[in-house]
């Protein structure tokens, strides 16, 4: 597993743009956000939650993967004609 680390350039841009930064790369985006900013926004306040949280995600991206997703127009338009 990789464990990657924070240069000093990125701790002071976190400090001073309140713990979230976006970063373009070669006209890639990035954000990188410190854990308060990711749990404020995500709204899992305790270690519990955020577990669940980031197993849902997890779960999601292998259902992407795995092809089991619909394009949201689709699930749209069925709404509409219940």
């Amino acid at each position: 597993m990789i464990k990657p680390r924070l240069t000093e350039e990125q701790r002071r841009a976190l400090a001073q743009s309140h713990g979230l930064l976006e970063v373009d790369e070669d006209g890639r985006k990035y954000v990188l956000m410190s854990m308060e900013v990711y749990r404020d926004m995500m709204g899992v306040g305790t270690d519990a939650e955020l577990s669940a949280s980031l197993e849902a995600i997890q779960e999601g991206l292998a259902d992407i993967d795995a092809g089991r997703t619909r394009p949201f127009r689709d699930v749209l338009a069925e709404l509409e004609n219940e």
